[in-house]
């Protein structure tokens, strides 16, 4: 990890002091050696002498005999200390997206000659795929196998190669933590994340055991490790098979006690640490009360920001300990409804040891199966005005370009 690249600097810095000390300390005998020289009585015996042990000294400092004091000089002249390197990141994030077959989204996109700048304003698109990090919500199965679970009234799948449209779209991670992506059973959910491997996107939130549905992902940038973790908290009762230690599932976090550990494990090991989390009730914008309980244990645990989703509505936005939790992004392109919609973006700056981060909103609308961008100052302003209504009580301001200010700041 570049955490502990950063300790390593440091001791080998105390170890090239050590040695131009010792040289120096060599030096100065040599200096009283030469003195001795002044001597005339001693000139011819005690010049000889001085010249064969000044030129013994030098050969051991310089020349080590076994090679090893070299390689140590060597290494320590590429790693002097460094001044952390500064950086300036934007992570963006979108909620549920389908291109599952049945989706009307799907339909809408093959219309379009599976253009998605027709099916999602190019400004938007333009955001994600210029954004470091693009993190969405990835809400169904890629297969083409598996038979429909039993009793489910909303049941996902896509072909393969609609991962297409994550590709076009830019995105770099998903979560798989939710409750469609066991649809259609075990052989596609493995199909699934084949699929995400093949187009080289990685996952987190389910995995074909419970070591890797829980899993980190640490996603390295110059100067800056950040890791994910995603788990699903929706079902009381088990429709979406969670996994085991030796069976694939989603992480499921009804029980949060694995959850809050490899939130303190991510902490340890990186720079700054997003939890995306499913959780809520569909189609409602208020928060249940273990949301803002889990949400603020996250925090206390060691994540820099909390995400989430599930409802398919925009829900409020809380600081927490000066760390922003956004309790539900809803769709973003999910289906035909209309409904606000937006992209969330942390601008990360500074350095490893002193992170600013700030929350903007890019404002959008869900209509038609499309997601078309609020581009006027008016449209803006109104949703800004409808997040700050969603988040009464948590006293968050927005400015005019979407930046989030949490109270008292």
């Amino acid at each position: 990890m570049e955490v502990q690249g950063r300790k390593k600097h440091r001791r080998n810095a105390c170890r090239y002091r050590y040695y131009s000390g010792r040289t120096v300390a060599v030096l100065w005998q040599l200096r009283k050696v030469l003195a001795v020289v002044v001597c005339m009585a001693l000139i011819l015996g005690l010049v000889l002498l001085c010249f064969r042990c000044t030129d013994s000294q030098t050969q051991r400092i310089s020349q080590p005999s076994d090679g090893k004091d070299q390689a140590i000089v060597t290494e320590i002249q590429t790693q002097l200390p460094t001044e952390p390197e500064p950086f300036d990141y934007t992570l963006c994030f979108a909620g549920d997206i389908s291109v599952s077959d049945e989706a009307r989204t799907t339909a809408y996109w093959i219309e379009q000659g599976r253009d998605i700048k027709k099916c999602i304003a190019p400004e938007m698109v333009e955001y994600m795929q210029k954004a470091d990090i693009c993190f969405v919500n990835n809400e169904f199965q890629y297969t083409t196998r598996g038979t429909a679970l039993p009793g489910k009234s909303y049941t996902f799948r896509a072909n393969p190669e609609n991962v297409q449209v994550m590709q076009d779209l830019g995105v770099d991670i998903v979560s798989l933590a939710n409750n469609h992506v066991y649809d259609f059973g075990e052989d596609a959910l493995l199909d699934t994340l084949d699929t995400l491997h093949e187009a080289d996107i990685p996952y987190v939130g389910a995995g074909r055991d419970l070591k890797e549905a829980s899993s980190i992902y640490y996603y390295e940038l110059d100067g800056l490790t950040v890791a994910f973790l995603s788990g699903t908290r929706v079902e009381w009762t088990e429709e979406t098979k969670g996994a085991t230690e030796i069976t694939p599932g989603v992480f499921r976090t009804v029980d949060p006690t694995l959850l809050y550990e490899k939130t303190k494990e991510a902490a340890a090991n990186a720079d700054y640490v997003i939890v995306y989390m499913h959780w809520g009730i569909e189609a409602v914008t208020w928060l249940e009360e273990y949301q803002t309980e889990t949400g603020h244990k996250l925090i206390e645990c060691g994540a820099d920001a909390v995400i989430g989703d599930h409802p398919h509505r925009l829900q409020g936005i809380e600081y927490y300990q000066s760390k922003p939790i956004l309790y539900s992004l809803g769709n973003y392109w999910f289906n035909g409804m209309t409904m606000d919609t937006m992209l969330a973006q942390l601008h990360l700056s500074g350095t490893v040891d002193d992170i600013t981060m700030e929350l903007q909103l890019i404002p959008a609308q869900q209509t038609m199966c499309q997601v078309l961008y609020y581009g006027t100052p008016e449209e803006q302003d109104a949703f800004y005005r409808r997040m700050e209504s969603l988040s009464t009580g948590f006293g968050i301001s927005i400015d005019v370009d979407g930046y989030v200010t949490a109270p008292g700041v």
